[in-house]
Order: C-alpha cells, then structure tokens, then sequence
C-alpha cells in the first residue's frame, strides 16, 4: 500500500513538473465555467501556451 502512495505521489509530481497536468486544469475549467465553447485539443493547447511563453520573455528563467 505505501508502495502504491509513493507511485502516485511520484506520478503527481512528475505530471506537475512537465506541466502535464495544466492541460487537464484547462479542460476542467473550460468546461465548469464555459460549457457551449469547444475546448482546445492538447495540441492547440500545448502551442498556445508555447507562443504565449515565446512572446513574455518574462516568463522563462534564463
């Protein structure tokens, strides 16, 4: 069992870290709160949190 908790918490982290996981914070959220609009595919999701990081400097850390 503790075995199982260390896996998943290792599973979180990782999803947490890539960045993994802000796709799915982005379905749930477009769904609750803008149900009659499409959501974006992870595809389009992914290139548009690229451009949006390519256009603020600001946001990267080197």
């Amino acid at each position: 069992m503790n075995v199982r908790r260390a896996v998943e918490g290792i599973r979180w982290y990782l999803r947490e870290v890539s960045g993994e996981a802000d796709y799915d914070r982005y379905v749930a959220h477009a769904r609750r709160h803008h149900p009659d609009a499409p959501v974006l595919a992870r595809r389009d999701f992914e290139r548009r949190r690229m451009d949006e990081r390519e256009a603020n400097p600001r946001a990267r850390c080197c």
